[in-house]
């Protein structure tokens, strides 16, 4: 007997391939915009991801929103030397944040 789901599956391997190249790509210009900012905003940087051109950093809360966007200058900076320029905007959106070192959604 054969899996009836199989032929669902069966194209969905290049799809979950560009996935994972897709979230590596957004963990790694995450990690390369929380490093290039100053330490005290670290902490507070949810996502990063490229919109076109434009940069969109995500925050945890609005508090936060105006320091890295005052930074925007600096980042830009960091982020060339990193080989990671900005050809357009950086742009910061306040987002739901997920605390550190526990479950996604979670908290505690």
């Amino acid at each position: 007997m054969s899996d009836p789901l199989k032929p669902l599956f069966s194209g969905l391997g290049g799809a979950f391939a560009e996935l994972a190249r897709k979230a590596a790509a957004t963990t790694s210009l995450t990690d390369a915009v929380q490093q290039s900012l100053p330490e005290t905003l670290r902490s507070h940087v949810v996502s990063a991801v490229r919109r076109g051109d434009d940069l969109v950093v995500i925050v945890d809360s609005a508090a936060w929103s105006a320091r890295v966007r005052y930074a925007g200058p600096r980042l830009r900076e960091q982020l060339r030397a990193l080989g990671e320029p900005v050809a357009g905007k950086v742009r910061v959106k306040v987002g739901k944040g997920v605390a550190r070192g526990s479950g996604i959604g979670d908290r505690g």
